[in-house]
């Protein structure tokens, strides 16, 4: 049984969570290298092709992601948030991502999953699956 508190943590994880989650959108739709790097350079980020476990490695994962100089752009939905264990917090979204060459074109569909730390707000882990990809 849920009880007040339980549902006030929730509602707070979910709105630190949604503001961390549409700033890395916001960052991977500008593909600022070194905006992703603050944010994501501490976490575990895994995307399909490859990621990176230490911050070290954030910059080159970050600068060969975005490489490509066509825009893009991500919209996010169903976001899903729940207690982990502790003070981790769990967080699962649908995308989609448009290419935009010169109009906008269907490009992805897939999932972010998050693991967010309550003590900081901060990311430590980023999956991001791909459930279709045009070509």
């Amino acid at each position: 049984m849920s009880t007040d508190a339980d549902s006030l943590a929730g509602a707070v994880a979910r709105h630190h969570i949604a503001n961390l989650l549409y700033t890395y959108i916001d960052i991977a739709d500008r593909k600022d290298v070194a905006a992703a790097v603050d944010l994501l350079g501490a976490a575990r980020v895994r995307f399909p092709h490859a990621g990176y476990h230490s911050a070290d490695a954030a910059p080159s994962f970050f600068t060969g992601l975005w490489a490509a100089p066509t825009a893009h752009r991500h919209d996010v939905t169903n976001l899903q948030v729940h207690r982990d264990r502790g003070d981790l917090w769990r967080a699962d979204a649908h995308y989609t991502r448009w290419i935009i060459a010169p109009d906008p074109v269907l490009h992805t569909l897939g999932r972010y999953t998050l693991t967010v730390d309550s003590e900081t707000w901060s990311i430590t882990e980023l999956i991001v699956d791909r459930t279709w990809t045009r070509g």
